[in-house]
């Protein structure tokens, strides 16, 4: 497959210095175009959905394993308690909370970073989709005992298959008998972003996919399965580029109004992107992929966003490891 276009840089070259920018016509247009929401959605009803499909033919190689690993320890030097066990970064993790830990993951796709980032770290996580094949592939994957951290005795397999799925149920008993842990789970929601309140995923706009849950998690409440849910942790990646400016702020806004208050001031959004270049001066700037219909902002453009959305940058990171051609990508 073709590595989408959309993240590859249009200002830069691989040999010699960087030419003038050459963002399109977009730009110099007074009134840019925003993205189209249905666009968009045929754009990514057309890819398959696999990990390479959703990465844009980067998923094969380790363009994932670099990147869920910077994801994973980022969120763990923000909030040390996360970690599970001690480590060279949290030697002495500090006691989890009594609430089951929820994170919500917007434009989540077949469910990459649920899987390999947030799963491992939370009870609970959100998963907001509005891709139909997306998401039912995600779900399907999950509830068949795929995902290492929600294995399941009603998933298909030969006596080894079923044996590892026994050994992995019990080794999170033992895990959750020991105080360790909660047992997770997964609620799926085909849903798009615009006009969201997180606290009330599934409204007129969003359908309920299913939940996928460790057998100590069913009967519980809270968390997503709450009348109200409240989060500790927010992440968007990789999908924010297909709401405009408006909608981006908006949503922003009711993002904040729907984290956990209180405990410690552990409670973040997260947003992993790719950035363009500034325009000359610092001006943020944004141009539009005719193809997929996304924005592509540039660092003082997405701080403009959160600083009117009422939001205060705490840290930026840079994403190492990424193929040359593309786009910087910034938590």
């Amino acid at each position: 497959m073709i590595p989408d276009p959309k993240r590859h840089r249009p200002n830069t070259r691989s040999n010699g210095p960087a030419t003038g920018s050459a963002l399109g016509s977009a730009l110099k247009k007074k009134a840019p175009p925003g993205p189209v929401y249905e666009k968009g959605i045929e754009y990514w009803d057309k890819v398959d959905a696999s990990v390479n499909g959703v990465l844009g033919g980067y998923g094969e190689g380790p363009v994932p394993h670099i990147e869920q690993l910077s994801s994973r320890l980022l969120l763990l030097s923000f909030i040390p308690s996360l970690s599970p066990f001690p480590n060279p970064l949290t030697p002495v993790p500090p006691s989890a909370p009594a609430h089951r830990r929820t994170v919500l993951d917007v434009g989540a796709g077949i469910g990459r970073v649920t899987r390999h980032v947030l799963l491992p770290l939370f009870d609970d996580v959100v998963l907001l989709e509005p891709v139909d094949k997306f998401v039912r592939e995600g779900y399907r994957a999950a509830s068949s005992g795929e995902w290492r951290d929600l294995p399941s005795l009603t998933a298909e397999g030969d006596d080894d298959a079923m044996k590892e799925q026994k050994r992995r149920l019990d080794e999170q008993q033992k895990w959750i008998t020991e105080g360790n842990g909660k047992g997770k789970r997964v609620r799926f929601i085909k849903r798009g972003l615009q006009g969201l309140d997180p606290r009330f995923p599934v409204d007129e706009q969003g359908e309920e996919i299913g939940l996928v849950s460790s057998p100590s998690g069913l009967g519980e409440k809270e968390g997503c399965m709450a009348d109200e849910i409240v989060y500790d942790v927010i992440w968007c990646q990789w999908c924010l580029g297909h709401m405009s400016h408006p909608d981006l702020v908006t949503f922003l806004k009711t993002a904040r109004k729907a984290l956990r208050e209180g405990e410690n001031g552990d409670n973040y959004i997260f947003v992993k992107e790719n950035c363009c270049d500034d325009a000359p001066g610092g001006v943020g700037q944004e141009f539009l992929d005719e193809e997929d219909s996304s924005l592509t902002r540039s660092h003082q453009k997405w701080v403009d966003c959160f600083h009117e959305a009422g939001l205060e940058v705490i840290r930026e990171a840079v994403q190492q490891g990424m193929p040359d051609e593309l786009f910087v990508v910034k938590t």
